[in-house]
């Protein structure tokens, strides 16, 4: 048995993407602990460094440099990453509760969610006001305040270092992109700005911001704001284009039933080490942390600072070792920019403003962001090729000497080395006394089974399909297996109806594989009930790695022969491709995490509305996109529809969101040299920069069929309607035999 991966012996939830969950990710990368599984649940893919926000409202910073990508971070560090709204914990049974998938267990958890705007302390704020967190939602309402134009009055509600900050910076952003300030009004309720801060610092904002000729309304409580105006509590009213809103922050709702200790706000009570008051194996810091003794204002320094301690004390508890204390300071340097190159610095009772200060806020911020976006895995360890005995062997397309191999649908046997053995073993099994009538066909033009059926006029279709884990959250690795599996039965235009389950499991404490297998099942089950398919039984191993798969049967009408496809048949696409190249990236740390989840997205989706389209239109030719590519699949329904070859347009095929980035950068899955091997491709004079897209393994990919051009546009119409991306991608020939690029239909 294998043994170089440990048994998973406990599971390290981190809840919420923050500044200082962030550092555990990159402590766990660099000091992994034997037998320990790291999650990282996250409502986003990416998370923003709140230090550099007002620069980019200036414009200093663009959206990429804003945010760390967590899903690389989290293939760093060997962490699962489950994107999915958490909607509760149940502390005393060590479990995050989700509203549409099953709870996840946890042996040790950390919370680091940040807040949400107290948008319930004024009236109207809900509806009329642009909250500054979330960030996301702040940037993509600030965008479309831009793009409205003509809002030239603004008001910001918030006299603290970040109000004042944004104030600033939205005049300057306003400028850029109109040509003139804004009048701004900026509401504190406080008699001072900046009060938790030095006077001084306070006094260099105050100026900043009169030079700039904003209204400053000290000691005014906005108690409510409407469509384009506000109220104060002294009875003035105001009006303005927009509202900004810089509230303090609060837990959100669901805290309050997770039975950990919370301060009288509904913040988890942690002490020095952050660890809970009334849960040990319970972290939390930054926002959502009310730390005892020492309470301190809810700031991003405090949650960066905290980092190291959390990566620290998390390893301890796991250890068993004592947990280090921290007492964040109370006298820290805080850095303001000022929107003119130059910035205010304040600590304690000292404050002054300089340019030079500005460029060491910059530098402080690109070296902070830079240690988790700058990003490389371990050099993989070179293979002896054995030159002695592979001489003659094709390395530069067999897998095996291939420095990563390919998950998912990738994973499979390639097609050389299936075609091949299956003939072998024939003829093996022939001479040994077999009986022929017996032995399966060696072609590889069919991956499902069409049999005799005891019913009449039908006919019973078998398929099996298995993947390894080519996504870490269980619960849509169990989705993806499914319909991915069902696609055979759907591409031979028949209806799944029953499955067995073939799935081996990590080696791992019982509670944990009970708590995968549950994932996995779960995911699995949903789709099952999506498609109509009841699963009735199957098989659980253990050792190795994760894999799930399907044995699925179904039902087809008999046909008494297929018709020939018409002569100037086109290939209608459903899906985008590139799968296989997205993940490929991902485990080089070069796919960014909303191209994660396109391509999981789009794995997710069945071919059952696909198939049914095709069938209402009376195709007959069809066949799902799996591991041996777009080119191999559809040269093989061509040559099956009575074609020579066909011609494909690379220019019209869509791939999926990062799928040609990582193609003209080098980055492709194992399996795609094999892939091309197996084709005659003349490239008829077209630019090769898409070649790689038409050999990526895909895993669940989409239906390819023929269609009389007359029909492509209703087809192509209803597809849309059923949420596909569909598109024509070639057509078949009776000339040229092969495959022939074209950058167009040449008729």
């Amino acid at each position: 048995m294998d043994k170089s991966d440990p048994a998973i012996l406990g599971d390290v939830v981190l809840l919420g993407g923050g500044h200082a969950q962030i550092a555990v990710l990159k402590m766990f990368a660099m000091k992994p602990i034997a037998g320990i599984r790291l999650t990282l649940v996250t409502n986003d893919m990416r998370t923003p460094y709140s230090g550099m926000l007002p620069g980019f409202v200036e414009g200093v910073w663009d959206d990429d440099d804003l945010h760390i990508d967590l899903a690389t971070l989290a293939q760093f560090a060997g962490a699962r990453i489950i994107h999915a709204p958490c909607t509760g914990i149940d502390a005393d049974h060590k479990r995050l509760l989700f509203d549409h998938r099953p709870s996840l267990r946890f042996d040790v958890l950390s919370v680091n969610i940040g807040g949400q705007s107290a948008l319930d302390t004024i009236d109207g704020a809900m509806d009329h006001a642009i909250p500054v967190k979330p960030i996301a939602q702040f940037q993509h309402r600030l965008e479309n305040v831009l793009l409205a134009g003509k809002k030239h009055s603004l008001s910001v509600i918030g006299g603290g270092a970040a109000g004042c900050e944004l104030a600033l910076a939205l005049s300057k952003r306003w400028v850029t992109e109109t040509g003139k300030r804004p009048e701004l009004r900026l509401f504190s309720r406080s008699h001072r700005l900046m009060p938790h801060m030095a006077s001084r610092a306070g006094k260099l904002i105050e100026a900043d911001l009169k030079a700039i000729g904003a209204h400053i309304h000290k000691g005014a409580e906005v108690t409510s704001i409407h469509a384009n105006g506000l109220s104060c509590r002294d009875g003035q009213t105001y009006d303005f284009d927009a509202c900004f809103l810089v509230s303090a922050v609060k837990p959100p709702s669901w805290l309050a039933s997770s039975a950990i200790e919370c301060d009288k706000n509904g913040f988890i009570r942690v002490g020095q080490n952050l660890q809970s008051l009334s849960h040990p194996y319970i972290f939390a810091s930054g926002d959502i942390a009310s730390l005892h003794p020492y309470s301190r204002p809810k700031a991003g320094v405090f949650a960066v600072r905290a980092g190291r301690i959390l990566a620290q004390n998390l390893q301890r508890y796991i250890k068993h070792q004592s947990l280090r204390s921290w007492k964040p300071q109370s006298r820290y340097l805080a850095l303001i920019g000022t929107a003119d190159g130059a910035a205010i610095a304040a600590r304690g009772s000292f404050g002054f403003k300089a340019h030079y200060l500005w460029r060491l806020k910059v530098w402080i911020d690109q070296r902070f962001m830079d240690k988790y976006k700058s990003l490389a895995m371990p050099p993989t360890p070179k293979i002896d090729a054995l030159d002695a005995i592979n001489a003659d062997e094709g390395k530069h397309s067999d897998p095996a000497f291939a420095a990563m191999r390919c998950l998912g649908c990738g994973a499979k046997t390639g097609h050389e080395t299936l075609q091949n053995a299956m003939r072998e073993a024939v003829s093996i099994a022939v001479d040994m006394g077999a009986d022929p009538n017996l032995m399966p066909d060696d072609s590889l033009e069919e991956d499902a089974a069409s049999l005799p059926s005891p019913a009449p006029n039908m006919r019973i279709l078998q398929s099996v399909d298995m993947l390894s884990e080519i996504v870490s959250d269980p619960f849509k690795l169990g989705q993806i297996a499914s319909v991915h599996a069902f696609s055979d039965i759907y591409a031979m235009l028949g209806k799944p109806l029953y499955s067995l389950a073939i799935i081996n499991l990590n080696e791992a404490k019982i509670s944990i594989q009970t708590n995968q297998l549950t994932q996995i099942l779960a995911g699995a089950l949903l789709a099952h009930s999506k498609a109509g398919v009841k699963l009735v039984g199957g098989h659980t191993s253990e050792g190795g790695s994760l894999s799930v798969g399907f044995s699925v049967t179904g039902i087809r009408p008999e046909r008494d022969a297929y018709t020939p496809a018409p002569k100037d048949a086109v290939i209608i696409l459903t899906k985008p491709i590139g799968t296989g190249l997205v993940m490929a990236g991902h485990m080089q740390l070069k796919a960014r995490g909303d191209w994660i989840t396109s391509a999981t997205d789009t794995m997710c989706m069945s071919n059952h509305q696909a198939a049914k389209i095709a069938i209402e239109h009376g195709i007959e030719w069809v066949t799902d996109i799996t591991g041996f590519g777009l080119a191999r699949h559809v040269i093989n329904l061509a040559t099956r529809a009575g074609a020579k070859g066909c011609y494909l347009y690379p220019d019209d095929i869509i791939p999926l969101p990062g799928a040609q980035f990582m193609a003209d950068n080098g980055i492709v899955s194992s399996l795609a040299g094999q892939n091309q091997a197996a084709v005659r491709l003349d490239h008829n004079g077209c630019d090769q920069h898409r070649t790689p897209l038409l050999f990526d393994p895909q895993t669940s990919g989409g239906l390819a069929m023929l269609a009389k051009p007359e029909q492509a546009d209703h087809i192509l119409a209803a597809l849309v309607a059923a949420g596909h991306q569909p598109a024509i991608v070639g057509r078949i020939t009776h000339s040229k035999t092969g495959i022939t690029l074209s950058p167009k239909d040449t008729g």
